[in-house]
């Protein structure tokens, strides 16, 4: 079979295109055949070295598709299913263990979400991890339905799912952001509203514009860097800034008075091992009716052949696209 590992860390060519025997099923586990599987950041993260990977050599991605070649009685052979981003004892794919960007895989039935037909292989590559993420963020900053969110990043997979989200469980106004008008037009055109073009205005200047004053309940703020700090001074009092990610840098500055005067908090959210299998299934338990019916759908932006992975990761990192890049095997 073919998988795309690495040994050492370096540019996105150090990513081969490997030939390693297929694996065997194993009694209790079982054998599914990849059919997409999605490029993320965090990929781009162990293959630099800024995230080391746990093993060498590595096979990077943490979401995929597939078709089940041998199963049990509850998942036959045959079966779409979602490969979980993470193993049954929350081990998230592609950093602690072996990732998804191989052919075949021998899993955990438990690891396994069986998709039906309506759902296309596509949405299911790029479903997972973006809106796992997001709905472990609403979480983390106790919605309930009628509150106000702010999800930063329209076109990004994760603040593109939090504004599904939010809207899916009841949030009395969804804002978000693009980096460009281009974005905030293509978000325009494919249904998305009260959208921050921060190419014209800052993100605090938009809240305001759009909450008459009143700014934001929660912000889901995927991006870090010197946007925290705005994002923070949105928030209405009382509210919550759930950060989850620092595309935009690590650091950023905030006026200590929003938090004191308006008693705001922070709080952080990460996949990297916080799940159990337990954590694990609560989540898809809220997620999975709302992608069934058709409520939640994942945007894709390009799909490259598995063999140009290192041109897949170079347009994901330096092209910032609108929407998920998958790899087809």
């Amino acid at each position: 079979m073919k998988t795309i590992e690495f040994t050492n860390p370096g540019p996105y060519d150090v990513l081969s295109w490997m030939d390693r025997s297929q694996p065997t099923h194993i009694e209790g586990h079982i054998l599914v055949k990849i059919i997409y599987a999605a490029v993320n950041a965090v990929d781009d993260s162990v293959r630099s070295g800024r995230l080391p990977a746990r093993r060498s050599p590595a096979i990077l991605g943490n979401e995929a598709v597939g078709i089940i070649v041998k199963g049990n009685d509850e998942l036959s052979a045959g079966t779409r299913v979602i490969v979980s981003c993470f193993t049954a004892d929350g081990q998230i794919r592609g950093i602690y263990v072996d990732g998804v960007w191989q052919e075949y895989l021998v899993v955990k039935p438990e690891e396994l979400i069986p998709i039906s037909e309506h759902i296309s292989d596509e949405q299911a590559a790029a479903f997972p991890v973006s809106f796992f993420s997001a709905q472990a963020c609403l979480n983390k900053a106790d919605f309930q339905p009628g509150k106000s969110i702010l999800s930063l990043a329209v076109g990004g997979g994760v603040g593109n799912a939090g504004i599904q989200l939010a809207k899916a469980h009841g949030a009395s106004l969804v804002i978000t952001t693009a980096g460009s008008t281009a974005k905030a037009e293509l978000a325009g055109s494919l249904g998305f509203e009260n959208i921050i073009d921060l190419s014209k205005e800052k993100i605090s200047e938009g809240v305001a514009r759009l909450t008459d004053g009143k700014g934001v309940d929660i912000v889901i703020d995927s991006l870090g860097g010197n946007l925290t700090g705005d994002a923070v001074h949105s928030l209405s009092r009382n509210g919550i800034l759930v950060a989850i990610g620092y595309s935009a840098g690590t650091t950023f500055n905030a006026n200590i008075t929003d938090f004191v005067w308006k008693g705001l908090q922070m709080r952080g959210q990460s996949l990297n091992g916080w799940f159990n299998h337990i954590a694990q299934k609560q989540i898809w338990n809220q997620l999975m009716p709302l992608f069934e019916s058709g409520k939640l759908k994942p945007h894709v932006a390009k799909i490259f052949d598995a063999e140009k992975v290192a041109a897949a990761q170079r347009y994901l990192i330096e092209d910032k696209p609108f929407g998920k890049v998958l790899l087809k095997f």
